[in-house]
């Protein structure tokens, strides 16, 4: 077989190898791509057929490429055209002229040539033409399917470019050219062929084009600017960096666009200068951008979405002249070195082999001329299709910016400063050399190029000298030059004949150069003298080197028996200077020994792998697991996806496990105590060299004390019976103590293990843990002492503890309460430390825990507390701590038990409930602080009195004690309430005081009635029907503790329908409940007449209460209930319920379900979701539940609306929706800027200007900042003026409740005041932006009053005290009057003191100053009398203001003093009968004290000589002591017994002052009996006479009559 056969059978078998993958829908050529099979062979008969499918109208689809024979099929004009040369001239045959085959269609092409005939079949037509000889068809270059890449022939010019489109079953002479997309070296190259039909040949005008990598970009025709050139696109990217737009030009033109650190910049070559125009904003925020840039003549122009710049072109020449393709997003490999040329930032440094734009493009138009996938040339790295990205921006200013740029001169290449002037002409030019990496290239004149007129100079080319100065760093210069020339030099004919040459030393910089000057032995200008040095630049072209593997540690891979081992880089390492190494790739060539082992990737272990990444083997990813068999090899190559490396070959080389115990030292720990388990504890050492053995710990047998624990991820520690050497190395092992009781002596711990090194196993070790056991020892423990029931704190002198033989912080020691103390609390740090809480040693000698006693004692008393010690979970027996309670004769015992009444009624409050006193006094004054919210204090009985008695503000304790305070509830429903006072008295040491709060705490009562909220007409469909529900028929009940479900409702009869069970409508339903309502059970049905009423009684089980239920019938109708609009923010989204908007109808709706919206009119500016679904139809049941949302696109566009039909049953109705946007700066509440109070005064009105009340917002006008009256003023009212108008519109009764900033700013809004005798007023008011709220905003008014305010506050003083009149008890209460000095008149004088100056005291004032006042000159002096009680009137008057204030009243509370001794009024002899019991009354026996009560009054006596003393109710029980209220109420009686004559000594004593010891004279009488006067007595029958008789005894008779 000769060689093109065996070629042929290789293919043959590759192809069928191949083919087994499948090849989905053929290959994609994107219009540079082709497949070179290459083949040499000659025949005589040949055959093709593929398929493709394509939109362009022309392109290469096949060519057997001979020397001078070939074999062409193309796509031309829409036609299939195929070229033959076989030695007898070009034959040509076109497929049928008028089917035009770019119709994206599959066609199914053959060609047949056998003899002297050839056919051409397409999608089974066919077309032949003879060839007048038989000639074979000799293949020398090849095969090329979809192009010819860099192959050219003469035969090849005219002939249609690269194929675009799709190419499938190619099959030439039985090679199955794309069985395989792979190239074979030596054999196929396929260039820029996908698997696959791409969908980018399918994509529409429309559609975004994404490019995805360094390399993509779009090649088009031609961009003709000969007039004018003009190119817009829309771009979305998150790149700073990358190519826009290239197109070429003649003489060095050239039109570049990229985006350069975010910004558009924009490089116009035009007559040998270069233009810059770079955008003053970033694009690079996956943003839609509109850019556009305009080239004239003269200008550039470039608009980036809406801001324009501008920049001046060179005025020579008149129009740019581009030639060649169109590039938009990146260059080919063939313009490359030109672009490289012009120094773009997207294409520097590493970035010169890449440097394309990656994002999205769309809407691409040159010239007006629309650039899409349908027209472009070529293709590489992209796809048709972006993810979504945001629109234009929506920060883009509206007002174009223009910006002028002064052109500048190139400078590619760059010479040392010349000391020319400027406008001299350049005799050197210098253009850089370009050199591909490790390459070679000649220098040439075009290089170097000098502007010297040589004729004129008379010089010749070999007579200028370039002389080396410095060669360059990267390469050598090698010089094919005459000997007679000096070294390192060349001349000018040199380079004309291509004798110098640049050669590359393949490092991997992208830059050389080298020094040199210009020299001529002849005379020559001063250019040619050799003094200036100008430097000559290379730029090199980088390639691709291919990366080298070496073994850093030697070819030899040892491990142990049946372990895994990590393929590290220190093993083998990739070396590659111009790939990153993240795209490097190892492959293991050849079959690893089974038996020995296989290599893995711990991200899939157990699976076993043949290639593995750099990155891999970097993360140490890469294992190899050894499973039998001791040595082995693995073959290694490493590829950078181009080129591959040398071959390695790395020993495997297995040794079985040996290892010994290193430490096994045990450890000491504290009792309850944790000690890590280290490596210097434990630890044993294998025999792997750099390789991670699995040693483990199995615990045999656990501790005894203490357990082991190993530390887990999420920080936990937790028991285990095994554990790895890794874990011990890492500090995750501990010992820990679990025993807590207390002991007397150390013991030894210990637990036993085996070492598991793979399948080895240790015998049994034992690891021993001695334990130091802990003992506390209480140092003090004495008694505390409280004074006075004052708090105090404990120190180390009262509580130290400490342990023995162990120092430990004293933080750690704590103390834990078992009991706490009963008659008072301990306090650390202010908190109340309850049971089971606990302090340390510390706290105690920092004196943080303080005893403080509950209440006050008045006696003395022990307290104590129960502890014990703690330290790390050991804890000690208890211990008793205790305290020593010294009572204050002085605190206050107060009884605050609180009150329990039934609502709406009154209660007493009496000593159980309330009661202040202390050890030495009951006398306590009670002063209301704040006063009960739901009831009020009375004082009753108390006819003395002048203050009112209802809602007082005080009362004392003889109120309390009388009987006479009572809390009276206000009926309402609350359920709490409570008045805070304070307790007043005097003590021996001086005034004591105390605050409390009193609760009251109310029993509601079911009584009030139910009350309907929801009042409306009921409407049906007529002969329909409908159910009844809560939102048709409501009612309430106040009382607070009912449900308003439980409402009963019982009906009359209905003459226009029925209610029925929605369940069985055969059920009428005559009683129902207000739940039924909720749940929608209850059903109309109506009949008869078209409107009716109809009685319902509704009660709450206790009250009843009636209403009428109106019901209309008539035609179905829906109607919009309410239309709110929505408010959204911008960007974001807001639910739609029916607050928002509903709909009302009569029909009957079993569910809100029924109700449908469907979307005819969509928002422009956003889109409808149901539940997180776009969505164009939705339900009422959607609204109410929130499943619906609106969600707005980000635009600028503030305003949206939506418009649909509503669908209830047959009945249709139109709607819609406005959506208002707001911007996220709107979220931000209004900043208040002024609130300072008004000034007005009493009875006139005042403008609230900006000045007193401005709130502005970055983002509203002030017409957009909205005041609503929350809580009007109470003495006045808020009104505006409306000047279209010409009146004020707000009256008293009818205040306006709305106005805006800018009424406030225009002065349109006033404050009247109306209420008199007011000092201040206040309103409160809501501010919003429509967004944000700012909640009861107080705005202060201060009054200046008609007449001069005054504040009274009534005083107490004791009897026949004085105290000084200052302004706490007589104050001006306006700020407006704090500077004048008022007279005050005393209108009325007190009754039981006077009013003096204490600079002449005893002389009574009937006016005094208010400097006096303050000065605190003038005093109230009470006149010692008896009295409790005391007044006098003021009025201030002002002469120069000619104010006065109203007459005002001062009270007066006098406490008496026990100062006078009680005075004998009454001692009388006390005559009594002998032996009788007669009772001693206030006529015999009367004592008097002016500040005494007769209860006060207590007499002491000696025992009667002839008889006892005693009460009325115990006439036998003996008594010395009784009071003289005792006499008054006739209690006392003497009993006589023994002598005529005898009495008693008495002293009466009012517990202060005594009388003097008086006697009392008792003379006894006996009682003797005469009859005087019997005379009889005349009556007549049936009447009664009174008799009188002489003993002023009174007797009647009634005579009554006979029976007959």
């Amino acid at each position: 077989m000769d060689f093109s056969g065996k070629l042929r059978h290789t293919f043959l078998l590759l192809g069928t190898f191949l083919s087994t993958a499948g090849l989905a829908l053929g290959a994609s050529f994107f219009g540079e791509s082709y497949v070179h099979l290459k083949i040499a062979e000659a025949s005589s008969k040949s055959s093709l057929s593929l398929q493709f499918q394509t939109a362009k109208s022309s392109g290469l689809l096949f060519l057997a490429a001979g020397e001078t024979n070939y074999w062409l099929v193309e796509l031309w004009s829409g036609h299939v055209q195929v070229k033959l040369e076989l030695g007898s001239g070009e034959k040509v045959l076109r497929s049928e002229r008028g089917v035009e085959l770019n119709d994206l269609a599959l066609h199914m092409l053959e060609v047949h040539h056998e003899g002297d005939d050839v056919t051409l079949i397409i999608d089974k037509h066919n077309t032949s033409v003879k060839i007048p000889e038989r000639h074979e068809l000799n293949i020398q270059h090849g095969i090329y399917v979809g192009g010819t890449g860099e192959f050219d022939k003469p035969y090849l010019e005219g002939a249609a470019d690269s194929f675009r489109g799709c190419i499938d079953e190619v099959v030439f002479n039985q090679y199955d050219i794309l069985s395989s997309l792979r190239t074979y070296s030596g054999f196929k190259f396929v260039h820029e062929v996908s698997a696959g039909c791409s969908d980018d040949f399918f994509a529409e005008d429309s559609d975004p084009i994404s490019l995805f990598s360094y390399k993509s970009y779009l090649e088009f025709t031609t961009w003709n600017a000969q007039e004018e050139a003009v190119f817009e696109c829309a771009v979305s990217t998150a790149e700073p960096l990358g190519l826009l737009l290239y197109n070429a030009g003649q003489q060095g033109d050239f039109i570049t666009m990229e985006i350069a650190e975010g910004l558009i910049r924009v490089v116009v070559g035009k007559s040998g200068k270069t233009t810059h125009l770079t955008s003053p904003s970033q694009v690079n925020d996956n943003i839609w951008h509109y850019i556009k840039l305009q080239v004239t003549s003269k200008r550039i122009y470039l608009t980036v979405d809406k801001e324009t710049i501008k920049a001046t072109l060179s005025p020579r020449g008149k129009n740019l002249k581009l030639w060649g393709p169109l590039f938009i997003g990146g260059i080919d490999e063939s313009n490359r070195v030109e672009v490289l040329k012009i120094g773009l930032q997207s294409l520097a440094g590493r970035k010169a082999r890449g440097g394309s734009f990656r994002g999205c493009l769309k809407d691409i138009k040159a010239n007006s001329e629309n650039k899409s996938l349908k027209n472009v040339l070529a293709t590489k790295d992209i796809s048709a299709g972006c993810t979504a990205v945001k629109e234009l921006s929506s920060t883009a200013k509206t007002t174009p910016a223009q910006i002028q740029v002064i052109s500048t001169t190139s400078t590619l290449q760059k010479a040392l400063k010349s000391t020319e002037k400027p406008k001299t002409k350049k005799f050197l030019t210098l253009n850089n050399l370009v050199v591909a990496e490790g390459g070679q290239a000649a220098l040439e004149t075009k290089h170097i190029q000098l502007n010297l007129e040589f004729s004129k100079l008379g010089l010749q080319q070999s007579q200028i000298v370039f002389k080396i100065a410095k060669h360059p760093k990267h390469g050598n210069l090698k010089l094919d030059t005459d000997s007679e020339h000096e070294q390192n030099s060349f001349t000018l004919s040199d380079l004309w004949h291509e004798k110098v040459l640049y050669v590359h030393d393949g490092s991997e910089h992208s830059h050389d150069q080298f020094l040199f000057s210009v020299i001529t032995n002849n005379m020559s200008p001063k250019h040619l003298k050799g003094d200036k040095l100008y430097i000559f630049n290379i730029t090199i072209t980088p390639t691709n080197d291919a990366p080298e593997l070496v073994l850093p540690e030697g070819n030899i891979f040892s491990l142990l028996e049946n372990s895994k081992k990590c393929l590290a880089s220190n093993v083998i390492k990739a070396i590659d200077v111009d790939t990153n190494s993240t795209e490097l790739h190892f492959t293991i060539l050849g079959n690893l020994n089974a038996n020995a082992g296989f290599l893995e990737n711990a991200i899939n272990p157990g699976t076993p792998i043949s290639t593995f990444s750099n990155t891999d083997l970097e993360e140490g990813n890469v294992y190899y697991i050894h499973r039998g068999v001791r040595t082995s090899r693995i073959v290694l190559r490493v590829s950078d996806g181009d080129r591959v490396s040398n071959t390695v070959v790395l020993r495997v080389m297995a040794v079985p496990v040996d290892y010994k115990v290193v430490n096994n030292t045990g450890m000491v720990v504290r009792q309850s105590d944790a000690a890590l388990i280290t490596n210097y504890n434990l630890s044993v050492e294998t025999n792997a060299v750099n390789q991670e053995v699995e040693i483990r710990y199995n615990i045999a047998k656990p501790p005894t004390y203490g357990e082991i624990q190993r530390l887990h991820s999420g920080g936990e520690w937790k028991q285990t019976n095994s554990f790895s050497q890794r874990s011990v190395d890492r500090s995750r092992i501990r010992y820990f103590g679990i025993y807590h009781k207390l002991q007397t002596r150390n013991v030894t711990d210990m637990f036993k293990f085996k070492v598991i090194i793979g399948s080895k196993t240790s015998e049994e070790l034992v690891f021993p843990v001695t334990v130091k056991w802990f003992n506390f020892k209480l140092l003090k423990n004495l008694w505390l002492k409280i004074n006075k029931g004052k708090k105090q704190a404990l120190t180390s002198e009262n509580l130290h503890a400490v342990i023995e033989g162990v120092s430990i912080p004293e933080s750690e020691l704590r103390y834990m309460l078992v009991t706490v103390p009963k008659r008072g609390q301990l306090l650390m740090d202010s908190k109340i430390l309850t049971q089971n809480s606990s302090f340390s040693q510390k706290d105690v000698s920092a004196q943080r825990v303080e005893y403080e006693p509950i209440g006050k004692l008045h006696e003395d008393k022990e307290d104590f507390f129960s502890f014990q010690l703690s330290f790390k979970q050991v804890v000690s027996v208890k211990h008793n701590f205790r305290i020593f309670i010294k009572a204050d004769v002085n605190s206050i015992n107060l009884t605050n038990n609180g009150l329990n009444l039934a609502e709406g009624e009154g209660e007493l409050i009496t000593r159980a409930e309330l009661y202040a006193e202390t050890l030495t006094t009951k006398k306590f004054l009670y002063s209301i602080v704040q006063s009960p919210r739901h009831g009020k204090l009375k004082r009753i009985n108390r006819s003395d009195s002048t203050d009112s008695n209802d809602n007082i503000t005080s009362f004392t304790n003889e109120d309390i004690v009388g009987h006479r305070l009572m809390y009276v509830h206000d009926n309402s429903e609350s359920t709490h309430d409570e008045f805070i006072f304070e307790a007043a008295g005097n003590s021996e040491t001086g005034s004591l005081s105390v605050l409390g709060t009193f609760t009251v705490t109310i029993q509601l009562k079911n009584d009030e009635k139910p009350i309907r909220v929801v009042d409306k007409v009921f409407h049906v469909v007529r002969s329909g029907q409908r159910l009844l529900t809560s939102e048709d028929l409501r009612y309430h009940d106040p009382d607070s503790d009912f449900n308003d479900a439980q409402l009963l409702y019982t009906r009359r009869g209905i003459s226009n329908g029925d209610l029925v069970s929605v369940n069985d409508h055969s059920k009428k339903l005559f009683q129902f409940s207000q739940e039924d309502l909720e749940k929608k059970r209850v059903l109309f049905v109506h009949h008869g007449a078209d409107s009716s009423r109809f009685v319902l009684f509704v009660t709450d089980g206790k009250h009843y209460t009636s209403s009428l239920l109106e019901v209309r019938a008539s035609d179905p109708y829906i109607q919009i209930a309410n239309n709110t609009g929505l408010l959204v923010q911008k960007g974001q989204g807001e639910s739609i319920t029916t607050a928002n908007f509903s709909v009302n109808t009569n029909l009957y709706i079993a569910d809100e379900s029924e109700i449908i919206y469907r979307v005819f009119l969509l928002p422009k500016h956003g889109a409808l979701y149901l539940n997180d679904i776009r969505t164009e139809s939705f339900t009422q049941n959607d609204l109410r539940k929130g499943s619906v949302m609106y969600r707005h696109d980000n635009s600028n566009n503030l305003v949206d609306i939506f418009n649909f039909t509503i669908k209830v049953k047959n009945m249709l109705l139109d709607g819609g929706v406005n959506v208002r946007i707001y911007l996220e700066s709107h979220q931000r509440a209004p900043k208040i800027v002024h609130n300072s109070n008004l000034l007005v005064e009493e009875g006139k009105p005042v403008k609230i200007s900006k000045t007193n009340l401005q709130v502005i917002h970055e983002d509203n006008l002030p017409s957009e900042i909205i005041y609503k009256v929350n809580v009007a003023p109470a003495h006045g009212y808020i009104r505006s003026f409306t000047e279209t108008e010409g009146f004020y519109v707000g009256t008293e009764h009818n205040p306006i409740q709305y106005f805006s900033q800018q009424d406030v700013n225009d002065g349109s809004i006033q404050y009247v005041q109306v209420r008199k005798n007011q000092t201040k007023d206040i309103f409160t008011v809501d501010i919003s932006n429509g967004i944000v709220e700012l909640s009861e905003i107080p705005i202060l008014i201060d009054i200046i009053p008609t007449l001069i305010p005054v504040k009274i506050h009534n005083f107490t003083i004791e009897e026949g005290a004085s105290k000084a009149l200052t302004e706490d008890f007589i104050k001006i209460a306006s700020p407006h009057f704090a500077e004048l000095n008022f007279e005050y008149l005393l209108i009325k004088v007190p009754n039981h003191g006077h009013i003096e100056n204490s600079h002449f005291p005893g002389q009574t004032l009937l006016s005094f100053t208010r400097h006096q006042v303050e000065e605190e000159f003038i005093y109230y002096v009470h006149d010692d009398s008896e009295s409790l009680w005391d007044n006098f009137s003021i009025m201030v008057n002002d002469i120069q203001l000619r104010k006065q204030s109203l007459l005002w009243t001062v009270f007066i509370n006098i406490i008496p003093v026990n100062d006078e001794p009680p005075i004998i009024v009454t001692k009388k002899e006390f005559k009594v009968w002998v032996g009788s019991i007669t009772e001693i009354t206030k006529n015999v026996l009367n004592i008097e004290d002016k500040d005494s009560i007769p209860k006060e009054l207590v007499y002491s006596v000696t025992p009667p000589s002839n008889g006892h003393l005693a009460l009325k109710m115990s006439p036998n029980k003996h008594i010395v002591n009784f009071t003289q209220l005792h006499i008054n109420n006739g209690q006392l009686v003497f009993v006589h017994n023994g002598a005529m004559s005898g009495g008693f000594n008495f002293q009466v004593t009012d517990g202060l002052n005594f009388t003097p010891r008086q006697i009392f004279t008792i003379t006894a009488a006996a009682l003797v009996i005469n009859m005087e006067t019997n005379n009889g007595l005349h009556i007549f029958p049936g009447t009664n006479l009174a008799v009188q008789q002489t003993t002023n005894k009174l007797l009647q008779f009634l005579v009554c009559k006979s029976r007959q």
